[in-house]
């Protein structure tokens, strides 16, 4: 059996936390000893949950905290811009990267910078991209593979990838079959970025497995506390018991000297109330919280000493089905289900409380402000309609009992919707979801659970199944081929990131084809017939995208929301304080 994790996409997390800033000073101050380094300090606080790995291609390492301590430290090919336009890492590269279809395949070809040097002072080369590709493009031992890769999208679709050229800084890479996202490969901003060669490969896929499952537990930082871009985070610089990281300028960066001397990452959970109070006091520098009405009133209350921005971005709420759990594995209860909601009165009572562009989302693939965006919703998912819902769970077989709740073969038709902890936005979404149910005869229950992004170890968890029913977010990329891995069929026990474990070959065939096509517009039919095909399972219900809030003291120049997988540090390096 072969085994394939496609495209990731990052999960969006939210965890409370104690603000500990006292170790580290306040929003700006001296500190660092780089010559070559910028003035003062900057304390960003993460609001999603301090990470558990550090390594970015396997499930423990998937997580939004993870991406924004990684993004100046693994290079990448590639960066996304605030836009959504994509760019060549010139840091990294000499030249734009090419593309080569004369001799029938798909060939890219990158030219390194004579500069470019790991923290540790051996020279990025082809050997670091080769291994990039060989550790990332199979999840089956068969063919040493692991199956603890999270994403072989477009990887699995190369033949190779050779050196050439003064001290091996040409990179050719040439591909069994096309993959239109070729960008997104080799790229940090979607995916993990180019990793280092000399400290991680080995001639056995066993042990080399070994190295890939295990990654880089946060406890013990970064192998070799390596870096190739202009941060790095020394072993020394992480207190995981005060949920705090500190980057320092990479001693061996070619590029632009930082802006800053320290860049601290300070985990201080979801709770507004702590993030209004630390950019308030000064000790935080910069936040990202999931905005709330409450919250965002306050932080515009502070200006002109602090700055804040909503910004739409490659982010979407939705609602999954564990398809596996007793009447979730009926499409009749899912599509009544979805026929109950009234996803726009949802959003009216969450995100259209601060933004009047909030509206719902009728598409899993593309969003609301893409121009590939299509409405695909059959009628009946658009508005509530409670009368069609119970007509449905009544020609399943259900029937209405005394207590108001639908029942058949003495199951009642009660289910748990689990969501992350200390989350007031979804906390809202499901409680405005419960009685939008029980008009239909369905019995919704609201769960926060703290182990809902944990691994296949933990029972309750989305990779376990261990639930009924979830809401969470995806944060995607401009590159769409990455969505591939959420809806594709489970193999096996190899459930990628279909947590609902549902598909169809159909749509397996249709992505096959979306991941390879060279013509936009021809790409972006096919993945609006996916996502039509997707509303026929009706296994995850899209609610809205997610808007993104940024706040930051006035007094540092620099800060831009970028609500790509990039995220808020993507340009942290070339930020200064007065």
């Amino acid at each position: 059996m072969k085994f394939s994790k496609r495209g990731a996409v990052l999960v969006s997390t939210g965890v409370a936390g104690a603000m500990v800033l006292s170790a580290c000073g306040g929003g700006s101050g001296s500190g660092g000893d780089s010559e070559s380094s910028g003035e003062g300090r900057v304390v960003f606080g993460e609001s999603t949950d301090f990470p558990e790995n550090l390594f970015p291609n396997i499930a423990a390492g998937n997580a939004t905290s993870t991406a924004n301590i990684i993004h100046g430290i693994l290079p990448g090919a590639f960066n996304a811009l605030p836009d959504f336009s994509i760019v060549y890492n010139e840091d990294l590269l000499t030249e734009e990267p090419t593309l080569d279809t004369s001799s029938g395949a798909q060939v890219n070809t990158y030219q390194i910078s004579p500069d470019a040097v790991w923290s540790d002072g051996t020279p990025i080369t082809a050997a670091d991209f080769e291994f990039t590709w060989r550790s990332s493009r199979s999840g089956d031992p068969a063919d040493g593979g692991c199956p603890a890769n999270l994403s072989t999208t477009g990887y699995e679709q190369i033949a190779s990838v050779e050196g050439s050229g003064d001290d091996d800084k040409t990179v050719t890479v040439t591909y069994e079959t096309p993959f239109s996202d070729w960008q997104s490969l080799f790229s940090g901003d979607f995916g993990g970025g180019i990793l280092p060669a000399h400290l991680m490969d080995d001639d056995d896929p066993a042990v080399l497995c070994d190295t890939l499952t295990k990654g880089w537990p946060v406890s013990e930082g970064i192998v070799g506390d390596i870096s190739g871009g202009p941060w790095q985070l020394t072993a020394d610089n992480i207190d995981v018991g005060s949920q705090i990281v500190i980057l320092t300028p990479n001693p061996e960066w070619w590029g632009e000297p930082t802006g800053l001397a320290q860049l601290i990452i300070q985990n201080i959970g979801n709770d507004p109330t702590t993030a209004v109070q630390g950019i308030r006091s000064g000790e935080l520098g910069v936040i990202y919280p999931q905005p709330q009405l409450d919250l965002v009133d306050q932080i515009e209350g502070l200006e002109p000493n602090v700055s804040s921005e909503i910004t739409f971005g490659l982010s979407f709420e939705h609602l999954d089905f564990n398809t596996t759990y007793g009447p979730l594995g009926e499409l009749a209860v899912r599509q009544a289900f979805t026929m109950a909601l009234d996803r726009q009165e949802i959003v009216d009572q969450t995100v259209g409380q601060f933004s009047s562009d909030a509206e719902v989302l009728q598409n899993r693939i593309y969003f609301n402000n893409q121009p590939q965006y299509q409405d695909t919703a059959p009628d009946e998912y658009k508005t509530q309609n409670t009368e069609l819902a119970k007509q449905t769970l009544e020609g399943a077989g259900w029937v209405l009992g005394p207590d108001g709740v639908y029942a058949k073969n003495g199951q009642r038709l009660t289910v748990q919707i689990d969501t992350t902890t200390n989350n007031p936005l979804r906390q809202t979404t499901i409680e405005v979801m419960i009685p939008q149910l029980a008009e239909a005869g369905i019995e919704a229950t609201f769960n926060a659970n703290p182990d809902i992004f944990e691994s296949a170890e933990s029972p309750t968890s989305l990779e376990a199944g261990g639930f009924q029913a979830a809401v969470f977010a995806w944060v995607g990329s401009p590159f769409r081929a990455a969505t591939q891995s959420i809806y594709s069929q489970p193999q096996g026990d190899n459930v990628q990131q279909n947590y609902s474990r549902q598909g169809t070959q159909e749509i397996d065939d249709l992505f096959a084809q979306f991941v390879s096509e060279p013509d936009p517009d021809r790409q972006a039919e096919l993945g609006n017939e996916i996502d039509a095909l997707l509303w026929g399972q009706v296994a995850t219900v899209p609610l809205y995208q997610k808007p993104t809030f940024i706040a930051y003291q006035s007094s540092i120049s620099g800060v831009e929301d970028n609500s790509t997988q990039a995220g808020p540090l993507w340009n942290s390096d070339t930020w200064t304080v007065q």
